[in-house]
């Protein structure tokens, strides 16, 4: 009788529990957190999902099905992930750019009806109710403005404590590395939180930008 003491299962469950504690990054770069676990599909053994560990130390699953994902040695990159940064970052400026053209379109009108006033072609009466129509429609594009700075200055915050905890760890990790204490995964975690830092600081500062830019339309 031959023992099958090695079945690929449990051949499967030891290659890719060598990737715990590594980070899972973009193709670019970005880290999207460190690897806490990975799922394996019971028909084929393959991945299906990353179970990680963000900045905040919160848990999250991804589903990586679909996703070119590549194991390397240090880390664990995956093409086609759009992190929620990212997103939320694009569909801010989508909206921004939409708040900034219909207000700075109503202020054309507004100048271009004063100036048909001064030039006789529109009575006065005429004019003020335009005008007003305009004006309400104007504030309500500078309330909506308004609470799209409020939207971003609360993601602001939500980074500064993002990057705030994820120094605080990075200092744990440094005061173990000088002291010779540092283990292989928190190697890498170290390194991954170095680049994780960087890319909140990236976002911050997009943010910062954004919400000087509405500020501008907004008063």
């Amino acid at each position: 009788m031959i023992f099958n003491f090695f079945s690929p299962a449990k051949s499967a469950e030891k290659r890719y529990k060598r990737y715990v504690g590594k980070p899972l990054t973009t193709t670019d770069g970005k880290v999207i957190g460190i690897i806490n676990s990975i799922k394996l599909s019971k028909h084929d053994l393959k991945p299906v999902s990353l179970v990680i560990r963000s900045s905040d130390g919160s848990i999250k699953e991804i589903n990586i099905t679909g996703l070119n994902v590549k194991f390397l040695t240090d880390k664990v990159v995956v093409e086609g992930y759009e992190d929620g940064y990212t997103s939320i970052i694009n569909t801010l400026k989508n909206e921004a750019s939409s708040i900034k053209e219909r207000l700075r379109d109503i202020m054309d009108k507004l100048n271009k009806l004063s100036d048909l006033l001064l030039q006789g072609g529109i009575k006065e009466d005429l004019y003020r109710d335009i005008r007003e129509r305009l004006e309400r429609e104007r504030m309500r594009w500078i309330r909506m403005c308004n609470d799209k700075v409020s939207s971003i200055n609360d993601l602001i915050t939500e980074i500064d404590r993002k990057i705030t905890n994820a120094e605080r760890r990075r200092s744990e990790l440094l005061v173990k590395q000088v002291v010779n204490e540092l283990s292989p995964d928190e190697e890498s975690e170290l390194t991954a939180l170095g680049k994780l830092i960087d890319q909140l600081r990236g976002v911050r500062t997009e943010l910062v930008s954004l919400k000087l830019d509405l500020e501008r339309e907004c008063y």
